[in-house]
C-alpha cells in the first residue's frame, strides 16, 4: 500500500513513516512538505492513500484536497491535523475528504491511523476492481450477466440483453427463468445449478428462449462466485450451426459418409444443437429447420403425447444410453421405422451436458392402420 504523507514538518514526517511502516509491513510511505511536491509525487506514482496536514504554507490541506479531487475524485484522503475545529471539519467534508483525524500525543494515534488507512485502501481497491470489471463487461462483445442468489438478474451487459432481444433494464431484476419454458427451467435448476454450486463451474451448449419466443443455440457458461452470485456468459452460435465449416474433422467426414445413418446432438433439455449432413439426408430437414427444435418433432403424435421422447431422455440421463425402435417422422411427413441410440454426455463433475443421437433405418415394419 503506497501512502503519500504531506506535512510541513520533516521530523514529524519521518517519525510517522517509521511508525506506519512498523504497524503494517505492506505500507510504503512517500513524503512531501508542500502541496506542489505532493501533486508531483501523486502524478508520478500509483498512490493508494493520502494523509495530509491542514496548516501548511502556500497551499493548506483543504486547498491540496481540492487540487487532488480534480484529478483523483475517489482516492482515499485523510486529513490528519493538529489544528482542528468544527469549521475545518465541515469544510473538509464538503470538499470530499474521506477521513478526518485529530493529531494527538503518544504513539497510539499511529495504530489508529494505520488501521484507517488499511480499511480505506482495501475498500478503495475493491470498488476500483468492481468498477473495472463492470467497464470490461459493458464493452465485452460476449453476453455477460450476474444472477443473485434469489435467481434474479442483478446485471446484464448490453451484449447479453441484445442477444435475447431485451433492453438492459427489462432484464435487471427479472428471474433467469424468463429465458426458459417452465419444464426447461426445471431441468436447469435440477441438473445444472447444483453442479455449479458444488463445482463452481459448468459449460455447454444450450437452446435459449428469446423475448419474442424464438430460440437460439448458445455457448453457455456458468461460474459460481464466493458471495453466491452466478456469472453467466452466453454467445450465439446459431449461425455456426447453420453454415458448413470450411474444414471438417475426421469424425465429421466419417459421420457424413454414413449414408444410412443420421447423427445429431441435443442440449441438456432435448433441443437440437448440432445437425450433420447425414441427418439432413436421412430426415429431409435442413439445419435451419431443426436447430433449436425439440427432439419430439421427429416422433409421431401418439408417441409425443405419451411422453416417449422425455422418457428416452430421462432413461439416457440415468443409464447413460438407451436404444429404441419405432416410427420417426421425416420432413415430408412420411414415416420410417428406425433404430435410435440416444447417449447422454456428462462433464467431469457429473453434470449433464447434453445428448447424442444416432438414427438408422431398421427392418421394415408394417405401418399400423
Amino acid at each position: 500500500m503506497k501512502i503519500l504523507h504531506l506535512d510541513d514538518e520533516p521530523d514529524f514526517l519521518d517519525l510517522t513513516a517509521q511508525f506506519l511502516e512498523r504497524e503494517d509491513e505492506r505500507f510504503d510511505v512517500r513524503t512531501a512538505t508542500n502541496g506542489t511536491d505532493g501533486l508531483a509525487i501523486l502524478r508520478a506514482e500509483d498512490i493508494d492513500c493520502i494523509v495530509s496536514d491542514y496548516d501548511m504554507p502556500v497551499m493548506d490541506g483543504l486547498e491540496f484536497l481540492a487540487a487532488v479531487r480534480q484529478e483523483y475524485p475517489d482516492l482515499p484522503f485523510i486529513l490528519f491535523t493538529g489544528k482542528g475545529s468544527e469549521e475545518i471539519a465541515s469544510e473538509a467534508i464538503t470538499a470530499g475528504v474521506t477521513e478526518y483525524i485529530q493529531k494527538e500525543y503518544g504513539t497510539d494515534q499511529y495504530a489508529i491511523l494505520a488501521n484507517r488507512i488499511t480499511n480505506l485502501v482495501e475498500r478503495y481497491r475493491a470498488v476500483r476492481t468492481i468498477d473495472r470489471s463492470y467497464r470490461a463487461m459493458k464493452t465485452a462483445s460476449e453476453g455477460i450477466s450476474l444472477i443473485d442468489p434469489d435467481g434474479t438478474f442483478s446485471y446484464v451487459n448490453p451484449a447479453f440483453a441484445d442477444l435475447f432481444g431485451y433492453e438492459q433494464d427489462e432484464m435487471t431484476g427479472e428471474h433467469w427463468t424468463i429465458l426458459y419454458h417452465d419444464n426447461e427451467a426445471d431441468r436447469l435448476e435440477n441438473d445444472i445449478l447444483p453442479a455449479v454450486k458444488e463445482n463452481d463451474y459448468w459449460s455447454g451448449e444450450t437452446v435459449r428462449l428469446m423475448k419474442g419466443g424464438d430460440r437460439l443455440v448458445t455457448n453457455h457458461r456458468l461460474a459460481h462466485a464466493d458471495d453466491g452470485v452466478i456469472v453467466c456468459t452466453a454467445r450465439d452460435i446459431t449461425s455456426e450451426r447453420t453454415q458448413l465449416p470450411e474444414q471438417s474433422t475426421q469424425f465429421d467426414v466419417l459421420i457424413d459418409s454414413m449414408d444410412d445413418h443420421a447423427f445429431f446432438t441435443l442440449d441438456h433439455e432435448g433441443y437440437v444443437t448440432r445437425w450433420n449432413d447425414g441427418a439432413r439426408r436421412f430426415t429431409g430437414y435442413d439445419v435451419e429447420e431443426v436447430l433449436g427444435a425439440h427432439v419430439s418433432m421427429f416422433f409421431g403424435e401418439s408417441d409425443s403425447a405419451n411422453g416417449l421422447p422425455e422418457h428416452l431422455l430421462d432413461t439416457a440421463k440415468t443409464e447413460g444410453t438407451v436404444s429404441h425402435e419405432g416410427w420417426q417422422v421425416r420432413q415430408d411427413g412420411t414415416r420410417c421405422w428406425t433404430d435410435m441410440t440416444l447417449s447422454a454426455s456428462f462433464d467431469e463433475s457429473g453434470a449433464l451436458r447434453g445428448y447424442g443421437i444416432i438414427l438408422k433405418e431398421a427392418d421394415e415394419q408394417q405401418i399400423p392402420q
